[in-house]
């Protein structure tokens, strides 16, 4: 059956005359301890994938805008919600000595002052960090539907046990993107197709920046794919998945029984939607000169983090 998502095109958008480009730099984001066996098939239960919780600094200097594309981890794991901390001491343990606003201070970026935007591939407890810090200028742009878990009875503190803080962000400072379905065609249309996704945005509309609804993992869940050099691009992929022999086709996403229920769960709310979202990321691979990242590629990490470093030079 054909994928629902796949819109048979095979190409990137080729660059403009003097094409803008962004300035990626890697942020702290501390580092989890993630039971393989709840992630990865076949993974032993003694298996520990210990990751980083990417973070990105987006710098767009045509409008002078500063981007940060996910928060990480709280240094502060205690004010996570009750039920978050407490997975955090019995099922994932992780390490936080510097936190995102720790990393912009050194590079002399003010989170109070200087950003922008936030933008969250989703809302689960290691990407969002602790917006907190971010001032009255700061933005926070969540993916489609994402905002029912920001407010209303399923949230903490309504639902003692829920993972999703009613808290966390203000309001009057939330954009949550509409979902693809919900727009109608037409020379407004806020979604249109990019590569092998059928919905996509132009950030900036400058072919530097696009958005990608990338369902699957969670609602909400988006990635981005951002323009480096004229011809080269970066994909930041969030939790299409949580390591890379999941990406290049080795393995599968695990299926583990709930420890609740003993009914059958998946690290992807949707795993079928995750597993056609990850097809669609192989094929961008086979597009021309992109680079997928995923959010907790610890190997990836390891190797290229000096490249994106926010106090040294970039390659």
């Amino acid at each position: 059956m054909a994928d629902s998502q796949d819109t048979h095109e095979n190409s990137l958008p080729a660059p403009a005359e003097n094409q803008p480009v962004v300035q990626l730099s890697l942020l702290s984001g501390g580092y989890l301890h993630l039971p393989g066996n709840l992630f990865v098939e076949g993974a032993s239960a003694e298996e520990t994938l210990i990751c980083p919780s990417m973070s990105w600094l987006i710098t767009h200097a045509p409008t002078n805008s500063k981007i940060i594309f996910d928060l990480g981890l709280r240094r502060d794991i205690q004010n996570y919600p009750p039920g978050v901390y407490e997975r955090l001491q019995s099922v994932v343990p992780v390490v936080v000595k510097e936190d995102v606003s720790d990393s912009l201070e050194k590079a002399g970026v003010d989170p109070a002052a200087d950003v922008d935007v936030v933008i969250f591939s989703h809302l689960h407890y290691d990407h969002i960090g602790d917006p907190s810090h971010f001032g009255p200028k700061t933005k926070f742009v969540v993916g489609p539907g994402a905002g029912k878990l920001l407010h209303g009875p399923t949230t903490y503190p309504d639902d003692p046990h829920s993972h999703f803080d009613s808290r966390l962000l203000p309001r009057d400072r939330v954009v949550e993107l509409p979902t693809p379905s919900s727009v109608a065609d037409g020379a407004d249309r806020y979604w249109g197709p990019l590569g092998p996704f059928s919905a996509a945005r132009d950030y900036f509309g400058d072919g530097s920046v696009f958005i990608v609804d990338a369902p699957g993992h969670l609602v909400g869940h988006i990635n981005l794919l951002v323009r480096v050099q004229p011809s080269k691009w970066m994909y930041l992929a969030g939790d299409t998945a949580h390591d890379v022999r999941l990406l290049n086709g080795t393995r599968r996403f695990a299926v583990y029984p709930d420890p609740h229920t003993g009914r059958p769960k998946c690290a992807h709310a949707d795993k079928a939607a995750a597993e056609a979202h990850i097809r669609r990321v192989r094929k961008l691979q086979e597009m021309g000169d992109v680079e997928v990242v995923l959010a907790h590629d610890a190997a990836w990490f390891d190797e290229n983090k000096h490249r994106f470093s926010i106090t040294g030079p970039q390659s």
